[in-house]
């Protein structure tokens, strides 16, 4: 069975003081027969140039490892439309990154308001998704700020990280229920939500995902228990990925 992982980060992060390198990333997923998956940036210093060191840091690694790593982009929509625009199109064109990440607790930004909007405008200019971090950050984080969007872009494919947390699940199922751009990858949601998301949303919208290192092997198991369909274990491993950030078969 092929696994791929929709969430993982590389660098330094500034405001969680969390490290995950390159080497953390190549001996976990090998030790848990992970083929691949989505590297996106822990968050940098608000500077443009660090925002660039580590793109270009996640796009090395995605060289050296070809066709098992993607990059996904990772820049606080709060810089000037001009920068963020310049660093998507060279995210994109250049370095092939597959997606763009919003993560409001740590960016300081509501997913509805005008520069998370500009930053849903650089996607549908890709044709690349949009994931959006849930859960902790409040209420920015809360997954209904999502709506405005999610109605506004809807040719823009979303992802819901962490499929709103254990407090907030019930607004990601309702919200991947509702619209057809939406969709979860619910990292650290306790066993019995994801059962109770899998029920209700079935497989088709659900994609595997660690966000750490060590919670890999916790969320493989989670997997293992709650999806014993084989058609579904592929959907939610590996296919529900390809097809989001179109990264083929």
């Amino acid at each position: 069975m092929k696994i791929l992982d929709a969430h993982m980060h590389l660098g330094e992060d500034c405001v969680f003081d969390e490290v995950q390198t390159e080497q953390d990333i190549l001996e976990t997923t090998e030790k848990y027969g992970v083929a691949g998956g989505i590297i996106q940036p822990f968050i940098p210093r608000m500077y443009v140039r660090d925002t660039m060191e580590i793109h270009d840091r996640i796009w090395a690694m995605c060289r050296a490892h070809p066709g098992r790593f993607h990059g996904m982009m990772s820049m606080n929509p709060h810089f000037s439309p001009e920068d963020y625009e310049a660093e998507a199109d060279r995210c994109m064109r250049k370095l092939g990154f597959v997606g763009i990440k919003i993560t409001p607790i740590a960016h300081a930004a509501h997913p509805g308001k005008k520069d998370c909007l500009f930053a849903c405008e650089m996607a549908r200019k890709h044709n690349v998704p949009v994931m959006i971090h849930t859960g902790a950050g409040v209420p920015f984080a809360d997954p209904m700020q999502m709506v405005k969007a999610v109605e506004a872009f809807p040719d823009v494919r979303f992802v819901i990280a962490h499929g709103g947390t254990d407090n907030m699940c019930s607004s990601a199922i309702y919200l991947a229920s509702k619209y057809d751009n939406v969709f979860v990858e619910p990292s650290w949601l306790a066993i019995h939500n994801l059962e109770g998301m899998y029920h209700r949303l079935g497989a088709s919208k659900m994609m595997f995902s660690s966000d750490m290192c060590v919670n890999l092997p916790v969320e493989l198991c989670k997997y293992n228990l709650v999806f014993q369909k084989e058609e579904d274990r592929e959907q939610v491993f590996h296919r529900a990925l390809e097809t989001v950030f179109a990264i083929g078969g």
